[in-house]
């Protein structure tokens, strides 16, 4: 298994929370109500999405649960997209 470096580590969430961004955009669900929905600040969720703070773990699981899709499944796209 081979480690990534700091910067592909970032670089790889970044394009974690863009999917989960584009999944927002499709079902038209705004900042707003996923706060709401997640018990998240809208201002935390505005700089996750603006790439100012990367997010735990837990607050992926808790933004894509929200969504009702599979964080799994986002990160194997983010990982067949990276290997490309």
């Amino acid at each position: 298994m081979a480690f990534m470096k700091i910067r592909e580590a970032q670089i790889f969430s970044d394009k974690v929370v863009d999917l989960i961004g584009e999944e927002m955009k499709k079902r038209r669900i705004s900042r707003y109500l996923l706060a709401q929905i997640t018990q998240l600040s809208e201002p935390s969720l505005s700089f996750i999405f603006h790439h100012q703070r990367r997010p735990t773990l837990y607050t992926l699981i808790r933004i894509t649960n929200a969504l009702n899709i599979s964080l799994a499944d986002i990160i194997a796209k983010v990982e067949k997209d990276l290997i490309k």
